[in-house]
């Protein structure tokens, strides 16, 4: 992909350089485009956003953001970089009310830009704005993790990881999470998401990459992962079906 805003390039990571996790794995992302990772439990899914996040030591390969190489950023410096990442869990304070959350998302700005940028996230995100002044942890699932992604939008990333955004969510609040994604990615943003939720992402994804035992096993639109019965059964429990 000449166009690609990300590019992963025989990643290998893992906590332990005698034993990857990540071996080898290669992906992309365009401007504006969404990529699912998908695979089954162990695969390496979340090792791969992490290691892409500086959070996992990368043995070899390396991850480029606008043609920089970013691989040896650490964690702390992503956001500069242009890269943002909402973990699973533990991404918001739960004490601190839903504004608070984001004003310390929003320190890396210039003083004067912080309150119109915590204002595009509140027209983004209406429960929010109806929320302020309520401290994070007493909010839903679903709310909990907007509130996360929009802290992270503060930074103005260039690309956006996250880390099984649906779990334990609703349908209905997925389908609600998703698609404000879409309109995330419809800003410019490269969007790269780890997904248990196979539907789910095939439904908001322009692409899926998926792996087994920390390799590509697949890569490619969604309406073709049907074509292989060995991944349609696996993921959708079918020999052949489309995804919705």
């Amino acid at each position: 992909m000449s166009d690609a805003l990300l590019r992963v390039e025989e990643l290998w990571a893992g906590y332990a350089p005698s034993a990857p996790i990540v071996n080898g794995v290669s992906l992309q992302a365009a401007r504006g485009e969404i990529v699912a990772v998908l695979g089954p439990n162990g695969a390496g899914k979340s090792t791969l956003v992490k290691a892409m996040a500086g959070l996992v030591p990368v043995s070899a390969g390396r991850v480029q953001l606008a043609g920089k190489n970013i691989t040896a950023v650490p964690a702390h410096a992503m956001l500069a970089s242009g890269l943002g990442f909402v973990p699973q869990t533990e991404n918001v304070f739960a004490t601190l009310s839903v504004h608070d959350n984001l004003l310390i998302g929003a320190q890396a700005l210039a003083r004067a830009q912080r309150a119109p940028q915590i204002a595009k996230i509140y027209a983004l995100f209406a429960d929010l704005a109806r929320q302020g002044l309520l401290p994070a942890g007493r909010l839903s699932g679903g709310q909990r993790q907007m509130l996360a992604v929009g802290r992270a939008l503060l930074g103005e990333p260039q690309v956006l990881l996250l880390d099984e955004p649906s779990a334990g969510l609703s349908p209905k609040v997925v389908a609600e999470l998703f698609a404000h994604l879409r309109v995330i990615s419809a800003s410019g943003v490269a969007i790269v998401l780890v997904e248990q939720n196979v539907r789910a992402a095939l439904g908001v994804a322009d692409r899926i990459e998926v792996l087994v035992e920390g390799r590509n096993r697949y890569s490619g639109a969604p309406s073709a992962l049907a074509e292989d019965p060995t991944l349609a059964a696996f993921f959708l429990g079918a020999t052949r079906a489309a995804p919705p």
